[in-house]
């Protein structure tokens, strides 16, 4: 028994100094990315990094992803239109996760952009910030999101709704964002997450399980004659039908 609690000892000793190295290495390297520049390509160093502090944040959560219709995702290189609904801080960490292969930048409110280490591979991985409710920024936001799918340096995701949905429902889109897809004539890929409005109240007894669905990926000739507001009217309904359907 007493070799056991040495061994048991010895291995969480290990694993909280590689959790706090792991930490210090990332901090350190997000200090050499400086704000103020403009990138138009994301850095593939950067970007696994910054998806490895997310692995380590939901690790910490006791996080558990399950995942079904990722096959559907463009695997070929095509840059596309991400849509998700949003109910959690978690919810980008959970989509990057899982589709670590594409680079995916988001389209992030401003105040995201003032947190510690985070807000340096945010803007290395061409995140795009925006004010809420402030319609130049959202236009300057949308132009920026063309231009990147334009040039194949990333993807794109969004959260239509503009904010978290407190109470499971699925918010009133913002229209706006489909122009993305409009302008490049890029697939749309609509994702459901669910659960992950748990992590928070679950945290550090019990695991969360969260469900991360692709329901369907849009293509261009799908979209022929539609408008902006019909797009999303025709997504909101697949979205929140699935959502209904399959609550989790």
């Amino acid at each position: 028994m007493k070799y056991v609690l040495i061994v048991i000892g010895t291995l969480l000793v290990l694993w909280l100094a590689f959790y706090l190295l792991s930490w210090i290495f990332i901090a350190i390297v997000s200090i050499t990315v400086p704000m103020k520049k403009v990138y138009d390509k994301p850095s593939k160093f950067y970007y696994r990094l910054f998806n490895y502090g997310y692995w380590l944040i939901c690790h910490h959560a006791r996080v558990k992803i399950h995942t079904s219709g990722t096959e559907k995702i463009p695997n070929d290189g095509t840059r596309f239109l991400f849509i998700s609904n949003h109910r959690s801080k978690f919810d980008n960490m959970i989509h990057s996760l899982t589709m670590k292969k594409q680079f995916l930048a988001f389209i992030s409110k401003t105040a995201n952009f003032k947190i510690p280490m985070g807000r340096h591979f945010m803007q290395r991985s061409c995140y795009i910030a925006t004010e809420q409710n402030n319609i130049k920024s959202g236009l300057n936001a949308v132009l920026r999101a063309i231009s990147l799918i334009k040039s194949d340096a990333t993807s794109i995701a969004v959260f239509p709704e503009g904010t978290r949905s407190k109470d499971k429902a699925l918010l009133e889109f913002k229209p706006g964002c489909f122009k993305i897809a409009e302008k490049t004539k890029c697939p749309i890929v609509v994702g459901v997450i669910q659960g992950t409005e748990k992590i928070h109240k679950n945290w550090p007894w019990k695991k969360t399980d969260t469900y991360f669905d692709i329901i369907d990926v849009i293509y261009p000739n799908q979209l022929e004659g539609k408008g902006t507001v019909e797009i999303s009217d025709y997504i909101y309904k697949e979205m929140n039908d699935f959502l209904v359907n399959n609550p989790k």
